[in-house]
């Protein structure tokens, strides 16, 4: 590369790294999920999600080893995700600058190109969000140099680096392979005169990464039982409102971009229609091939337009490429030269402020799920079975067996789904109280602590067990609270019953004002307070009299106690003489 060039990479990177500050440490949750099945691989458990339960909650199987090596390495997974997603990144702005370096292409066309791609947002927030998109990128990227290659010099020897390219992305998202099908219909096309090299591209890019995804699916069908991921069958059900949903995507994500998204549009159907440009007409395929799939699955719920990330690839080839045919840009004229930077400065500024970017400047909830994650850990036992509807940050800090309340990492959910599937958000439609109850979880989390939401929320209010077996806990550590719902019957933090003693965590009392309960050392504690009754209802204790035995408690504190039967419950009722944190009650029952 040049020295110029080389200059400018620096630079691009320089203000790369600038960006992806502005929007440090987010990192989204779904990441979180692909985090967990790298550690359980790390730790030889295979790529599942709890033992013995093999599900393939994750759609970037690629990424994740990826993940896996440097985690091996003893890299922290979190930092290994972003060293990825930014190594992947540079990558990108290195491999576009390079190839142009090369190409008949003045570099003023290739510096405007480069320089809009690492100053839209997009691109930064996912070079550290953690999920597949950056390694996603670099593939398009080194198959666009390939076919580019083939459709200048007129030369298929480096055909076979593009079978690679597109056979590793066929394994990165299982849509890897869409980009296979373009790319191999349109060579076979443009070479359909030629007998040897049309044999050639049909066992290069056809036969070769059809063998990637192939082994995938065999090894998928192999550990999982299944031909496609569960990500597949949460997410994609094609109808109406998805479609009208998935186009809005797109036209938010254009709007959002609009500097780069117009100036590429518009070169490409200059080089299409006007110039007749093959190279021009593979980006237009790839577009419109991408844009359709994305928006018949109903676009994406992260912020920055993730899979926009895609389309800005091929308008950066777009622009330079444009550019250099149409020249419709003085780059001599200094006011031009200046108003274009003024442009970029404002677009740069004005990109950051709008909400979808937003967004990802101030979603840091993914932490705070982390953070009760880790204090689950250090509370309860390994084998405290959770329910979740945020599969990412509490599943993955806290290493406990999960349920995803979603679907996305269970077997049973998105096969059995609601009449409703497909008219609701997306990948957040799906729930079954009834099969989620039946899993007796000893805890129940909404999001990362709050009230009942989705569609399972609304179907677990009505639930007769969960209303009956659960007690709202609110659990607060310094400066965080968390609403936790706590099975009393929960074989790990519930009732402890032998036939003459039980042993209540002080958690699962309740008082109708004064429900806190803090988090201390490696224990959950109950806040009562003098002058308070706080009480608790129990089924299926055997009837014969029970009086209180011992007080656990951070004080010598006296406890009156009320203990009675009522409708064939035992109920229980409990007021401390001083305040206190109640660890638990000891009951002794006498025939």
């Amino acid at each position: 590369m040049k020295s110029v060039y080389g200059a400018f990479f620096i630079v691009c990177v320089i203000i790369f790294l600038g960006s992806c500050f502005c929007y440090y440490p987010f990192i989204s949750d779904d990441s979180l999920i692909s985090l967990r099945y790298a550690q359980r691989f790390i730790d030889g458990k295979g790529l599942s999600w709890n033992d013995g339960d093999p599900v393939e909650g994750y759609s970037n199987f690629l990424w994740i080893l990826g993940v896996s090596f440097l985690g091996q390495l003893g890299i922290d997974l979190i930092m290994a995700a972003r060293i990825l997603g930014l190594l992947c990144s540079v990558g990108i702005i290195w491999l576009i600058i390079s190839f142009f370096a090369k190409q008949n292409i003045k570099k003023k066309y290739v510096f405007l190109g480069v320089i809009l791609l690492v100053t839209t947002p997009c691109f930064a927030i996912w070079a550290i969000g953690g999920l597949e998109q950056p390694l996603y990128a670099l593939l398009i990227t080194l198959i666009l140099t390939e076919v580019i290659r083939i459709i200048n010099e007129n030369s298929l020897k480096r055909i076979y680096y593009l079978s690679v390219w597109l056979g590793l992305l066929a394994i990165t998202r299982p849509d890897g392979f869409l980009f296979t099908t373009i790319t191999s219909v349109f060579l076979l096309f443009i070479k359909r005169n030629h007998k040897t090299d049309f044999i050639k591209i049909t066992f290069a890019v056809a036969v070769i990464p059809s063998l990637f995804l192939l082994a995938q699916l065999i090894f998928r069908y192999t550990y999982y039982g299944e031909l496609v991921p569960n990500t597949a069958l949460v997410k994609v059900k094609i109808t109406f409102y998805h479609i009208i949903r998935g186009i809005f995507y797109h036209v938010k994500a254009f709007l959002g971009t609009l500097v780069i998204s117009s100036l590429g549009i518009y070169l490409l159907l200059v080089l299409v229609f006007k110039r007749k440009n093959a190279v021009g007409i593979f980006l237009l395929l790839n577009i419109l091939a991408w844009t359709s799939y994305v928006s018949l699955v109903g676009g994406d719920i992260f912020p920055g337009y993730r899979h926009y990330e895609i389309v800005l690839i091929f308008l950066v080839f777009a622009v330079i490429i444009g550019l250099n045919a149409v020249k419709i840009i003085d780059f001599n004229n200094r006011k031009i030269g200046l108003g274009i930077i003024i442009l970029l400065i404002l677009n740069f500024i004005i990109q950051i402020k709008l909400p979808e970017n937003q967004k990802a400047i101030q979603e840091r909830w993914e932490f705070r799920g982390m953070q009760l994650g880790v204090r689950l850990k250090n509370t309860f036992p390994d084998k405290t079975l959770i329910a979740v509807t945020s599969a990412g940050s509490i599943p993955y800090s806290s290493g406990l067996p999960s349920i995803d309340m979603l679907g996305l990492n269970d077997y049973y959910i998105p096969r059995h789904p609601p009449v409703s599937f497909g008219m609701g958000s997306l990948a957040h439609e799906l729930g079954d109280a009834n099969y989620t109850m039946k899993q007796n979880p000893d805890i129940v989390i909404f999001n990362t602590g709050a009230a009942p939401s989705f569609n399972i929320g609304d179907q677990l209010k009505k639930n007769k067990i969960f209303n009956q077996n659960f007690v709202k806990v609110l659990s607060k550590e310094r400066d965080h609270e968390y609403l936790l719902f706590f099975n009393k019957y929960g074989k790990n933090n519930g009732i402890q019953k032998t036939e003459n003693v039980l042993k209540i965590p002080g958690y699962l009392f309740s008082h109708p004002t004064d429900t806190i309960s803090l988090f201390s050392g490696k224990k959950l504690l109950k806040n009562v307070l003098k002058g308070n009754t706080y009480t608790l209802s129990l089924d299926g204790i055997s009837e014969k009299k029970w009086l209180l035995k011992q007080v656990n408690s951070d004080k010598n504190v006296s406890f009156r106690t009320q203990i009675y039967y009522k409708n064939n419950r035992l109920e229980i009722s409990v007021s401390p003489d001083e305040n206190s944190l109640l660890e638990s009650l000891v009951l002794e029952g006498k025939d």
